[in-house]
């Protein structure tokens, strides 16, 4: 009727769609999923259907969900324009997903807004309820393909990794590189390894904190946070090992790597120490005032009996004046030079006579050389024990060969035996040491106290307390021209005197005492008696 009239009837209008192609570089390059060829294809279909295409994206970036960034802006797009949108193309469902429960929350997502995704090369019918079956399975298959590459791949690095070789990224001061037989592995970065070489060595002092080392060492150019700083003295790779992770019944283990190892094993092992808080006594650094005041915590007040304190004040000249002085209410005060001159006098009469030097040093040879016997007996069992344990390396090493160990038993028994190897190797090292540590220690024990005037003068504010410590096992109380101690040590006592004992009571000044004489009177070491 109506063309009857001369009225057409308006052609329907032709569907829209948004084409998307997307491909990981690995594929690309292996499987030859071009960019291209999905889009050729993607038009070809369009262009016989009768589809209008709107907009085309395309992905070249690998993620297990939808968080891509051309995926997002096509998401966007059509929730802004969804009512101009009929239809998503892709080429196959395993260029949409590989995640099934992703997968469907998507075309859930996009079915709210109208739009029915489909793939050109597995077309579904999604009016017919059996669909649902086949698009099952179209998703399914690429999660289980990509879980076995997965697994494969994994399982592949393991490998890789057990016989040493490094498959990551390389870690600061080393740079990734190939053996001559051509396996992954690390060798040292020139700029970043003797940077990390020095972290670790000063760490190991015990006088820096991790934070500290990497500031100081931040500006010579090895950037990094304070976690990762934390990450590298942790890393076992610094000392030529790989750490592999628990991956499900095979345990963590550490092996040795093919690559050099930038840390010697002891300063390793220290900083592991410290990591976990057994922390080496801090050694003090001493200032200024410290060396103007030796003789601080070893002096008694005369007037309260608590232990002297001291400081230093400022003259109108500017010139710093210091002294020894007791803790308020006491206003017990005296200067440090005065006291300092007549401490290093009073070291002056200790001398030491030649029999005593004689018997003091049979009886450190005694106490030394009388331990030679066990020393030796211990040599001999690190030798027995170190060649056992050689032997069982061996013989796990050939029953490893054999397949009678696997290699999650292997790592574990083989770091285990190495272990109790450098233990037993750092006890061999000590006692051998340990002769020619006794013999520095004899020289420099009758040397002690033959010059002990000399050694105190000459030394720092840290060997002079030492010294002091020594010599004095109670402080002293400085009389102002004079000093009074309880008693002497009873060993340097001893060997000072030629009678059986004596006992410091009182040592005068004799500047002070004696107006009529410079002359240093006998100190006051009075004979106990017998």
């Amino acid at each position: 009727l109506l063309c009857t009239i001369g009225i057409h009837a308006l052609p329907a209008p032709m569907p829209n769609c948004i084409i998307y192609t997307r491909v990981s570089t690995d594929e690309q390059a292996l499987k030859g999923y071009s960019l291209p060829h999905q889009k050729s294809v993607l038009e070809m279909y369009c262009t016989h259907r009768g589809v209008s295409i709107l907009k085309h994206y395309q992905e070249d970036y690998s993620a297990k969900d939808f968080n891509r960034p051309s995926f997002k802006e096509l998401f966007e797009y059509v929730k802004v324009n969804r009512s101009m949108v009929d239809f998503l193309y892709i080429t196959r469902w395993d260029r949409f997903s590989r995640n099934v429960e992703e997968a469907y929350r998507i075309i859930r997502e996009f079915r709210d807004l109208g739009v029915e995704i489909n793939a050109v090369e597995q077309p579904l019918d999604f009016s017919q309820p059996d669909s649902k079956v086949m698009l099952a399975v179209y998703l399914v298959i690429p999660e289980v393909e990509n879980d076995k590459n997965s697994i494969r791949t994994k399982e592949g690095l393991r490998r890789a990794m057990k016989e040493g070789c490094f498959v990551a990224t390389a870690p600061y001061g080393y740079l990734n590189a190939r053996n001559r037989e051509g396996k992954s592995t690390l060798k040292p970065d020139p700029k970043l390894s003797p940077l990390i070489k020095a972290a670790f060595e000063d760490f190991a002092t015990g006088n820096w904190t991790s934070e500290e080392v990497r500031k100081r060492y931040y500006k010579k150019g090895l950037k990094v946070v304070k976690q990762s700083m934390l990450n590298i003295l942790r890393n076992p790779i610094y000392i030529g090992k790989i750490a592999i992770k628990a991956w499900r019944k095979e345990s963590a283990v550490i092996v040795d790597g093919l690559h050099p190892a930038l840390i010697d094993i002891e300063t390793f092992n220290t900083v592991q120490s410290l990591l976990a808080g057994k922390k080496p006594k801090k050694v003090h650094t001493y200032s200024e005032i410290d060396e103007h005041l030796p003789l601080r915590g070893h002096l008694n007040c005369k007037r309260c009996g608590r232990p002297l304190t001291g400081s230093a004040s400022k003259g109108r000249n500017g010139k710093r004046h210091f002294y020894y002085h007791c803790q308020p209410p006491c206003k017990e005060r005296f200067k440090a030079g005065i006291a300092n001159e007549l401490f290093e006098q009073l070291l002056t009469e200790f001398v030491i006579t030649e029999d005593a030097k004689a018997l003091y040093k049979q009886v450190l040879e005694e106490t030394f050389h009388g331990e030679a016997k066990s020393r030796k007996l211990r040599l001999r069992q690190i030798k027995k024990e170190l060649d056992t344990q050689a032997a069982r390396m061996s013989s796990l090493e050939a029953k490893f060969l054999d397949d009678k160990v696997d290699a999650n038993a292997y790592h574990s028994m083989k770091q285990n035996i190495e272990a109790q190897i450098a233990e037993l190797k750092a006890e061999r090292k000590e006692i051998l040491n340990m002769k020619k540590n006794i013999e520095e220690y004899l020289k420099l024990g009758i040397s002690f106290l033959h010059g002990v005037d000399k050694l105190y003068k000459n030394s720092n504010a840290e060997i002079k307390r030492k010294i002091t410590g020594s010599i004095f096992p109670e402080n002293l109380t400085f009389l102002e021209n004079s000093y009074r101690t309880a008693f002497l040590d009873e060993l340097i006592a001893a060997i000072l005197s030629k009678h059986s004992g004596f006992q410091l009571l009182e040592i005068k000044n004799p500047a002070i005492s004696d107006g009529k004489s410079n002359m240093a009177p006998p100190l006051g070491l009075e004979p106990r008696t017998p």
